[in-house]
């Protein structure tokens, strides 16, 4: 596959994309519900629902028609609370739960969700360690109306569950995966994230492998993406799960190189000047290229790179 990459520009890269083919060529790829290690087909899959949960419900359910799934059989369920969004979609065999990250078109609430990443105080999880408070608001907030839902489509059936997000998305997706685990007694067959900041402390790590999960998520980083670096910042949180790095040529590896001290003075520097200035900067991003270690972020990149790396 070929899927053309943008220019870090705001209006080519803010998601949902419209521009963007969703699910392009899919029945030559088809998801396998049942897999129990890492799939590149069932990252791009993933990554295309990661990026749909960006868009309204009629943005989503048009997409979803026009690539052929609701033809197929699909099914979207879609979710939306004051400062959380998710959507969930089935068929016969699988059930995605996928979160929205960061709000891009509305510049105030992509600003609220921007102070999500600076609401530096862990708190606790249940017995599940500490996690960023910001995050947990969110989770909780929809939790009650997403639960119900997986209810209906999972008990009694062989369905599997994936749970997949972009930024603060991929965020929920990890709190979302405890919750379906601990709280509803759910099998969480893969968690896939995007861009993903850190969300607990060493404790909530250990509790996430003794959950079965670390094994079963697998987390991208696109080249110098600034969110998996430093968000958020301070030496609490920690990264779970199995790391799967694209370089800026478009290659896959295990694992994310370590960038030079120096480097992550610069990104730090950096991440200030969003604190400090986030909706005029994000205001004056609109008409000019996007610095990458900010245009790295968008999800239409990681998704056309995983799409371009299928056999």
């Amino acid at each position: 596959m070929n899927k053309p990459l943008p220019p870090p520009r705001f209006k080519q890269i803010r998601p949902p994309n419209d521009n963007y083919t969703y699910f392009e060529d899919h029945r030559h790829h088809r998801f396998i519900p049942d897999a129990s290690s890492f799939e590149l087909v069932n990252a791009a899959w993933l990554a295309d629902f990661a990026m749909l949960a960006y868009g309204n419900e009629a943005f989503i359910h048009t997409k979803l028609m026009e690539s052929g799934l609701i033809a197929e059989g699909f099914v979207m369920q879609f979710i939306s609370r004051r400062t959380t969004q998710c959507f969930i979609v089935s068929n016969n065999e699988f059930v995605v739960l996928s979160f929205r990250g960061t709000e891009i078109d509305n510049f105030w609430g992509a600003f609220k969700d921007w102070l999500r990443f600076f609401e530096l105080e862990p708190v606790p999880d249940g017995t599940d360690g500490k996690v960023h408070k910001g995050f947990l608001k969110d989770i909780t907030e929809v939790w009650p109306y997403v639960q119900p839902v997986l209810e209906f489509l999972l008990r009694g059936t062989k369905r599997t569950l994936w749970i997949t997000g972009h930024s603060l998305g991929a965020a929920l997706a990890t709190l979302g995966a405890v919750r379906a685990v601990r709280d509803a007694g759910f099998n969480v067959q893969g968690v896939y994230n995007y861009g993903a900041p850190r969300v607990g402390d060493a404790a909530h790590a250990r509790k996430y492998a003794d959950r079965r999960l670390a094994a079963k998520t697998f987390r991208f980083v696109y080249d110098v993406d600034i969110a998996p670096a430093k968000l958020p910042p301070g030496d609490v949180y920690q990264h779970l799960g199995q790391e799967k790095f694209i370089d800026k040529n478009g290659q896959l590896h295990d694992r994310v190189p370590v960038a030079p001290p120096d480097e992550l003075r610069r990104a730090l520097d950096e991440l200030s000047v969003i604190e400090s200035r986030g909706l005029t900067l994000m205001t004056d991003a609109k008409g000019f290229r996007i610095p990458p270690r900010f245009a790295d972020h968008a999800p239409i990149y990681y998704a056309s790179h995983i799409w371009n790396a299928l056999p």
